[in-house]
């Protein structure tokens, strides 16, 4: 019999887990679950070795009756034109009996290929937020990164686009919008702000470490100095918890420096600041 196989996040009023994938032999689950956003119709098994028609993606309004033709509906709307190279590709392997292992190399290495063309342009536009590592100072808190202005980043695609580096042809622009609405956007940018913080928090330690902490506590007062020693060990406490990536030694020596200015202090103030 034929095979349906419908994905989608629900079945009409019973709510399941995101990215299900249902698989069915009941033609009737066409007309129950004509809602859901993807559905796959299989006909019947050809024979070994013939080359299977191209397939078309049709609009899921056009699945309507039990009799419906095998084929892909979806309510998806495609950005990105289909890659025809790959497609001849791919039915030739079938034709020759390629292994599907090296069928589904083939398809794994296209799609890494596309995302990658699509993720640079954004991992370009995200390093220009970076501020200048000279702007790093030891006197001053590091500076942050820049917020991503997305239409900023729209008007880089014209020189620094996915054009660059794919052959693919379609409506990027409309993709990226699709993708800064996604929760996808969300976690990638969240993960890439977070590691361009602590580089500058990295950095920040490395400028401190190379500054003259003691040269600088000789014509400040008590408390400027004790404010300077509580700041340095929460940075301290914070790089060591969040294991920040600095150079060798860097930990050690802001410890020392500590060390060096707490027992500058008159010794009635030291046992204070050491029980911190």
């Amino acid at each position: 019999e034929p095979h349906i196989w419908i994905s989608s996040v629900t079945i009409s009023r019973i709510t399941l887990s995101p990215n299900v994938i249902l698989g069915v032999t009941n033609p009737f689950f066409i007309k129950t679950f004509q809602n859901w956003p993807h559905i796959v119709r299989l006909g019947e098994l050809k024979m070994a070795g013939d080359l299977p028609k191209q397939v078309k993606v049709k609009k899921l309004s056009k699945l309507k009756t039990l009799d419906t033709k095998p084929g892909i509906y979806t309510a998806y709307k495609t950005f990105l034109h289909k890659d025809k190279i790959l497609i001849k590709r791919l039915l030739k392997g079938i034709q020759r009996k390629r292994p599907s292992e090296a069928q589904s190399a083939i398809l794994r290495r296209h799609l890494l290929e596309l995302t990658q063309s699509f993720i640079i342009p954004l991992e370009r536009y995200m390093a220009s937020l970076m501020p200048l590592q000279r702007s790093v100072t030891p006197w001053k808190t590091p500076p942050q990164v820049r917020p991503f202005n997305q239409d900023e980043f729209m008007s880089t695609l014209d020189h620094a686009g996915p054009q660059l580096t794919s052959m693919l042809r379609g409506d990027w622009m409309g993709l990226y919008r699709k993708f800064f609405r996604s929760p996808n956007f969300d976690s990638w940018y969240r993960q890439r702000h977070r590691e361009m913080t602590e580089k500058l928090e990295s950095l920040h330690l490395e400028t401190i470490c190379d500054a003259d902490l003691l040269g600088w506590t000789k014509d400040k007062s008590e408390v400027e100095i004790v404010d300077l020693i509580l700041k340095l060990r929460e940075k301290l406490i914070k790089a060591r918890r969040q294991q920040l990536q600095v150079k060798d030694g860097v930990l050690e020596k802001l410890d020392f420096f500590i060390n060096s200015i707490v027992r500058s202090l008159p010794e009635d103030l030291q046992p204070v600041l050491n029980a911190h």
